[in-house]
């Protein structure tokens, strides 16, 4: 099979996206294994054999089994359903996961969570990367996309520390929320797809951020269903390569067209055939060892500051641009998602996104910000320059930046140093405000 070939320069990749808050991690159902029958095994599979020889043994005069794929669980799952009715099907799932030991965790999943993923989306409904992360010192925020109930319009999004795990597909405590049946999935696309019910807007914003890559471990790419939901969650063409550890079973018919199309077709995904479990514990000890102290006693690669940048929708695409030049400088930015304002809790987001997430806030002044009397640019001003307050003299929070050679100033701001941004391309004013700063932060002013 054909699969692309891991080089080294990969690692450096995925290392350096995971570190600048840039890989969402994508968990898929193979990657949640258990052993069984003295195999390892998806836990998903082992599930839809328990369904299928509960339909079986159901079955009056029954003389052989069922002529069906019995690892199919939207398939056994729908026939269960017709049999036992879906809140036997529900009771039965329930039971399956909160049973036994499997509200612990494996290896894998314990090398993840040392990792800092500050958002992970999962298709699974067990808890074992939660319980890895609580392991790991974390407090992991759990939310779930309910395919046919209420959810929420803005969701708290994640840190390392304080990562967001998202249940895409539904979560235990909530049974009418698991997709498990054919039924469910269908219904589940035409959800998402239509966005009825809505997945909180900030999970897309993330989602659809083309800046961002992913990390897929065990997805499925060998299901049709998934070019589907691809295709609304990962919105626009992508800049960064994302990544999928995948193995297709034995001369697969659609394995050529699947792997050229995800990497082809926008979506920039390249699939290796790697085992999980020993890709990951390498992506841990390299992670590790490029942030470990060095041989020289310095102190490894810093976390590098997060900038939010702050603009009217004038200057969208200027902003888009100068965020490019700064992450190639080496910082995170983080870039106020234009399709969130107005929401009921954006107020709320912002404030807690610029008191924990945010080390710098760079406001774009510019004519198109001088002329604004009444739009939501005003209130992140605001919330920053009352965050400002809290630091001491000296050290800076907000950077006012003017992105035009001649144009007014906000009144507002002007008590506070103005950089030169008019060239997008010459930021070296801002980085070294930053690195100045930075400096005095950690107790050299």
């Amino acid at each position: 099979m054909n699969y692309f070939r891991w080089k080294d320069e990969d690692w450096d990749k995925l290392i350096f996206s995971i570190r600048n808050k840039n890989c969402i991690l994508m968990l898929g159902p193979e990657a949640s294994l258990e052993k069984n029958d003295g195999k390892i095994r998806p836990i998903l599979e082992i599930l839809s054999k328990e369904l299928a020889n509960k339909i079986e043994k159901g079955q009056e005069q029954k003389t052989s089994s069922l002529n069906i794929d019995h690892t199919n669980l939207g398939l056994i799952s729908q026939l269960y359903s017709m049999q036992e009715g879906r809140d036997g099907l529900e009771e039965k799932v329930f039971s399956f996961f909160t049973s036994k030991k499997r509200e612990e965790y494996t290896k894998l999943h314990e090398n993840l969570a040392d990792l800092p993923f500050y958002f992970t989306i999962t298709s699974s409904p067990d808890r074992m990367f939660y319980n890895a992360l609580k392991k790991a010192d974390k407090n992991p925020t759990i939310e779930r996309y309910h395919f046919c109930g209420k959810n929420p319009e803005i969701v708290t999004m994640g840190t390392g520390k304080n990562p967001l795990l998202f249940y895409l597909n539904g979560i235990i405590q909530e049974p009418d929320s698991l997709v498990l049946t054919e039924n469910d999935l269908v219904d589940f696309l035409v959800a998402v797809v239509s966005n009825n019910p809505h997945v909180p807007a900030n999970i897309l914003s993330e989602l659809h951020e083309n800046n961002k890559s992913f990390l897929f471990l065990g997805f499925g790419f060998k299901h049709w269903y998934l070019r589907i939901l691809l295709h609304v969650l990962q919105g626009k063409e992508r800049k960064r390569r994302s990544f999928a550890l995948e193995r297709f079973p034995k001369d697969s018919v659609d394995f050529e067209n699947t792997i050229y199309f995800f990497r082809e077709d926008s979506y920039r995904i390249y699939i290796y055939d790697q085992d999980l479990n020993a890709f990951v514990k390498k992506l841990s000890v390299k992670y590790k060892n490029k942030s470990r102290v060095g041989e020289n006693g310095d102190n490894g690669t810093p976390e590098p500051p997060t900038i939010f940048i702050c603009h009217t929708s004038e200057d969208q695409d200027y902003a888009s641009a100068l965020q490019e030049s700064i992450e190639n400088a080496g910082f995170k930015t983080w870039l106020d998602k234009k399709n969130l304002r107005g929401g009921d809790k954006w107020d709320e987001v912002i404030e807690r996104t610029l008191k924990t997430e945010i080390d710098y806030v760079l406001i774009l002044q510019s004519s198109a910000l001088s002329r604004v009397i009444k739009r939501y640019v005003n209130s992140e001003i605001a919330i920053a320059k009352k965050i400002q307050k809290y630091f001491k003299p000296g050290i800076r929070f907000i950077i006012p930046a003017k992105i035009e050679m001649d144009c007014f100033l906000r009144k507002d701001l002007e008590d506070l140093h103005t950089i030169d941004l008019s060239n997008i391309n010459n930021i070296k004013e801002l980085v070294t405000a930053i690195e100045r700063d930075q400096t005095n932060r950690k107790g050299g002013y």
